[in-house]
């Protein structure tokens, strides 16, 4: 059987994945605590996601692109 290595870590992994089962569980437990901290804060933009979390904003935008999580933004970007 192949292997391919993690994009992230180096280790090895099955053909076709996209990340190792450390480097997916890390992301799990990342993408969870962005769905408590915006199920607590509805209305945060992904910078203050990034603050709260310490989750970088591109990782946070990815999932938001990729449907993962939805942000709501409720501020009028009338005026400006």
């Amino acid at each position: 059987m192949m292997t391919d290595n993690c994009l992230k870590c180096g280790s090895e992994m099955s053909p076709g994945e996209y990340n190792c089962k450390v480097c997916g569980q890390n992301d799990m437990d990342e993408y969870r605590m962005i769905r408590n901290y915006v199920r607590s804060f509805p209305n945060s933009n992904a910078m203050q996601i990034a603050n709260a979390t310490g989750i970088s904003v591109s990782k946070i935008l990815r999932y938001i692109r990729n449907g993962s999580l939805t942000v709501v933004d409720n501020h009028s970007r009338r005026g400006r």
